[in-house]
């Protein structure tokens, strides 16, 4: 079969014209790897790559607020334009774009406070790792960008169900990593006279004698030890017979028990107590130091208020119902648990309580905070607001889940658990009645003549007995080296757990507790 010059002209022009038309078209769809600032790697589909931008891109897989730039680079070119649509830059089926990091500028109010962000972080230690949560606001902003292109009209169930996964859920917790705790009857009265200033002579002088005395609150670090106890206590109490439940069969349970009560440095008010050195000073670390060589560690803190939050007809939402515990309290409390378990672990730091007394009534309570609450803390979602903090309720920095609703308030009862307390007397804390030391942290002149005197007397007992004191042993550090006060710590553990019959004092440290007491 022949064919025309003309019909062959024809043919090549329609041939040319396609291949024109097809060149113009869009562009065919092609899935892009996005490399995240965190290293993390996300995939997403474009269909059309003439109408998506690479910013609209980078917006949903960046953690950062859509108003700031993103920096991006594809291969090993810098992007600086990220406004381009994606087929200006030529991109194939699998190709990477990388997320630059973005420096982190420190933010400052009009009083020059630093202004933290949702997304910072007490500590970078999870405390518990199974109920860590991602930044629930980011995951939002995420999903808002999602929905916002062009091939995404809006949010889907799955969506909405992976962003309720970023969400801490707040349920009540019955049970804590203690069973009961016995409270030191001295040192608890000792902490509550401390938080009461009597007037003195010149005040009631120069006020005809109406000076009253004042209420400054405190907190102190509880220092004692962890043991195993029978669940039932009563057992004892009941006839048993060859058929009855051997005691080792019984349920056990941790208990803890408190030995001492040691008192930071501290300024407190009326209306608060200042924990400002409780846990970041090198007494701290000094008194902890003391207490392991004594055999005991840090199993809580305690604290005094003094106003009516129980009583109700407050405006901070206290009330019958309620708990001596606030915001503040419960973030203080989750930090110094967070400091234990990263010390010693989860298992034995989260043995950890906190004890709220009435300055004016001397009435204790005893908790432990939920798991929850204290991961929330760590992760920044939980914070002491910059003005208050005294509230039942608080406003956290992320959504939450309460009964299956998205909230940020959240009400400071469900963040407790409710624990048994009994009273027995510590074996460190002195003799009732007794302040062994002053305020600055030195002995005082009637306790150094009551130790020179146990000394000439010569009965090592009665000299050990005066020292098995946690507050004279922490002033007698500032004098004595290491060895003489290793030694000294060995004999007043001995002592205190009823090992006395024999016990002898070395010769050398009652030289050096003469001259260091004389002074």
């Amino acid at each position: 079969m022949s064919i025309s010059r003309s019909s062959l002209w024809y043919w090549v022009a329609l041939c040319s014209t396609a291949a024109q038309i097809s060149a113009s078209g869009p562009s065919p769809p092609v899935i892009l790897r996005i490399r995240k600032a965190d290293g993390s790697i996300g995939k997403i589909q474009i269909t059309n790559q003439d109408e998506t931008t690479l910013s609209s891109i980078l917006s949903t897989f960046s953690d950062k607020d859509s108003s700031s730039p993103i920096k991006c680079s594809i291969g090993t070119k810098t992007i600086e334009d990220t406004d381009k649509p994606l087929a200006s830059f030529e991109l194939k089926n699998g190709s990477l774009i990388t997320i630059a990091p973005q420096k982190i500028t420190e933010k400052k109010n009009d009083d020059d406070t630093p202004k933290e962000s949702p997304s910072v972080r007490y500590t970078d230690f999870d405390p518990y790792p199974d109920l860590a949560r991602s930044s629930h606001s980011a995951a939002a902003r995420r999903n808002k960008a999602l929905a916002r292109l062009p091939n995404r009209r809006s949010m889907s169930y799955s969506n909405i169900a992976d962003l309720h996964s970023y969400m801490h859920v707040i349920e009540p917790q019955t049970e804590g990593a203690l069973k009961r705790v016995y409270m030191c009857s001295i040192g608890a009265q000792r902490f509550n006279e401390n938080c009461t200033i009597m007037p003195t002579k010149k005040q009631l002088k120069a006020t005809k004698g109406k000076a009253k005395p004042q209420i400054k609150n405190r907190c102190a670090i509880l220092f004692g030890t962890v043991n195993k106890e029978r669940v039932d206590q009563s057992v004892n109490a009941k006839a048993r017979t060859s058929l009855s439940t051997p005691l080792y069969e019984m349920n056990m349970c941790d208990v803890a028990k408190v030995h001492t009560i040691w008192e930071p440095p501290q300024s407190g008010t009326a209306k608060a107590y200042d924990a400002s050195k409780l846990i970041t000073s090198k007494e701290y670390e000094r008194a902890v130091q003391i207490a392991e060589a004594l055999g005991m560690r840090v199993i809580g803190w305690i604290y005094s208020y003094a106003d009516d939050r129980q009583k109700g007809g407050n405006d901070d939402g206290s009330g019958e119902d309620s708990l001596p515990v606030f915001t503040r309290d419960i973030v203080h409390g989750a930090k110094g648990q967070v400091k234990n378990m990263q010390k010693l672990g989860h298992d034995n730091g989260q043995q950890y309580l906190t004890l709220a007394l009435d300055s004016k009534s001397g009435a204790a309570e005893a908790f432990q905070l939920s798991n929850v609450s204290v991961q929330m803390v760590a992760e920044g979602v939980l914070v002491i607001p910059e003005k208050g903090g005294f509230n039942r309720f608080v406003q956290t920095r992320e959504s939450i889940s309460v009964d299956n609703k998205e909230t940020k308030e959240l009400d400071s009862v469900l963040c407790l658990i409710n624990t048994a307390m009994l009273s027995h007397e510590g074996r460190l804390s002195g003799k009732a009645g007794v302040n062994s030391v002053k305020k600055e942290g030195g002995l005082t002149a009637k306790k150094k003549k009551v130790i020179l005197d146990k000394i000439e007397d010569g009965n090592d007992g009665n000299i050990i007995d005066e020292l098995c004191d946690f507050s004279t042993i922490m002033a007698l550090d500032r004098s004595l080296s290491k060895e003489d006060l290793a030694y000294l710590c060995k004999l007043v553990v001995k002592y205190s757990k009823g090992m006395r019959k024999g016990i002898e004092m070395d010769n050398k440290l009652k030289l050096v507790l003469k001259s260091v007491l004389a002074i």
